[in-house]
């Protein structure tokens, strides 16, 4: 394609999140961004929120459980894991001008523990005040819950799911995710088919960041 030929002239540093929820295919747009620069011998820095670190390790244990831990206390372990992943990966990568592509970030938190009762505004500043870089473009991969939900049954074969991957949920975290959007985010249809969705990404940064 074309606009996939234009992203060889893409620079950083650039700082791309994907955000959405659980089943929207935030992972396989970033994923596709990821290996399309790579391939084209751009400078990329592919990360993902929580880490493989300690913290990260920490938070996914937490989350593989039936019942769901105190939300304040889900947001002071992504903070311990957000500053370590900042600090070793996000601040290096800017530093050596390369593409960061994200999956979640802050706003992840915002839309999930604020589903779980926390102003998602107040979340945000918590973050912000940490001094955390803010992404330069935000793809929000927005689909409905229920086809979500479908992915996700699809996904794990009827096995057990997180507890964050229950239908009701997920309609509250999308809802929070539209009210914490601003001027640096897109949001994108992800009910379609990969490269569908992919071709929208491609043109937004094309027009955005490539002269």
């Amino acid at each position: 394609m074309k606009d996939d030929e234009a992203l060889k002239k893409l620079r950083g540093p650039l700082f791309i999140l994907f955000e959405g929820i659980d089943g929207s295919g935030k992972t396989t747009q970033a994923d596709m961004l990821a290996g399309l620069l790579d391939s084209m011998s751009v400078p990329v820095a592919r990360l993902a929120e929580p880490t493989r670190g300690v913290w990260g390790a920490e938070i996914r244990k937490m989350l593989s459980g039936n019942a769901a831990p105190d939300p304040w206390e889900q947001v002071r372990l992504f903070i311990l894991d957000r500053r370590e992943d900042v600090a070793m990966n996000v601040i290096p990568a800017l530093g050596r001008g390369d593409v960061i592509v994200m999956d979640r970030y802050y706003y992840s938190n915002a839309a999930y523990q604020g589903a779980g009762g926390i102003d998602p505004g107040e979340i945000m500043e918590i973050n912000r005040k940490e001094g955390f870089p803010e992404p330069d473009r935000i793809y929000f991969i927005d689909i409905d819950p229920v086809l979500a939900m479908n992915r996700i049954a699809s996904r794990n074969n009827g096995g057990t799911t997180e507890i964050f991957e229950k239908g009701d949920f997920l309609s509250a975290v999308r809802k929070n995710y539209l009210s914490i959007l601003g001027k640096n985010s897109v949001v994108i249809d992800g009910s379609g088919a990969p490269e569908k969705v992919f071709a929208s990404v491609v043109s937004d940064i094309r027009n955005a960041f490539i002269q």
